[in-house]
């Protein structure tokens, strides 16, 4: 069963409320641009407690919806651009462009804002307790600052 059967069953009204929110878990399950339980999480803060209420479960599913689509279309772009590069003979991805197998990573929104809000959000739930951290006491937050200045250079 894929994301569109799994989201039917969110919108679809005879079944039980708490079916209805399995569902959405399961549409998580398979789309989960921040990770599940972030993505999870971050679908609270835009809709509301969409645990207890049907009004908030279907914005929910809106937005979850909304950034699939907005991923599918730059997975779609990426995927053509790659085989018009393979044509004309390029077979190695341009430095610039992300592989397939990394798309994600970050929430697709069709306004900035949404991103960065979700970006905080994931990275308030990654953010380890002090009694819970990394190797050599690392942070998420510091282990994401050396990471990106090992990746700039």
């Amino acid at each position: 069963m894929g994301f569109t059967e799994r989201a039917r069953r969110v919108r679809n009204r005879r079944l039980a409320h708490g079916r209805r929110v399995a569902a959405l878990s399961s549409c998580v399950r398979l789309y989960h641009p921040i990770g599940h339980r972030a993505t999870l999480s971050f679908l609270g803060e835009l809709a509301g407690p969409y645990q207890q209420h049907e009004s908030a479960l279907l914005r929910a599913l809106v937005a979850l919806e909304a950034s699939r689509a907005v991923w599918r279309a730059e997975y779609t772009a990426h995927v053509s651009a790659r085989v018009r590069q393979k044509r004309l003979g390029r077979r190695v991805p341009s430095p610039g462009g992300p592989p397939p197998s990394r798309m994600g990573g970050h929430w697709y929104a069709s306004t900035p804002d949404v991103s960065r809000r979700a970006a905080l959000h994931a990275l308030k739930l990654w953010e380890a307790p002090a009694g819970l951290r990394g190797p050599r006491g690392a942070s998420a937050r510091a282990r994401l600052r050396r990471h990106r200045r090992a990746v700039d250079g």
